[in-house]
């Protein structure tokens, strides 16, 4: 019975960890998110989740070598009662504020038009 029980209590920290694991993994894909949307920005920060009590999340930008590209690392961690739980995310990013958008493009003049279908006309 002893080793029944011991096994019940190894079973249910097993999936304790696995609920803390797909958690933390669907807060720090939100936080990634929020990066790659232009929210949180690429100077990076940190602070708690207001709907996760207990939840923190770190986010970490390192400048690449092409211009504008960011290795991006999100940690999200929780104290689990008094042992650190920690998921870790990293992901190449554009900046999105030096991105620009569709609403910023200017309508291409006729010569532009012109010189592109003659480009076309000569491949």
């Amino acid at each position: 019975m002893v080793a029944i029980g011991r096994l019940v209590d190894i079973g249910s920290d097993h999936a304790a960890a696995a609920r803390l694991h797909s958690r933390g993994t669907r807060l720090a894909q939100a936080k990634l998110a929020e990066v790659e949307a232009g929210v949180v920005g690429m100077d990076g920060g940190s602070g708690s989740f207001d709907t996760e009590a207990g939840w923190s999340w770190t986010v970490e930008a390192q400048p690449q070598g092409p211009p504008n590209l960011y290795a991006v690392t999100v940690k999200v961690s929780f104290d689990d009662r008094g042992r650190p739980f920690e998921v870790t995310l990293s992901q190449l990013v554009l900046d999105p504020a030096k991105m620009g958008s569709a609403a910023q493009a200017e309508k291409p003049t006729e010569a532009d038009v012109q010189a592109a279908e003659t480009n076309a006309e000569g491949m």
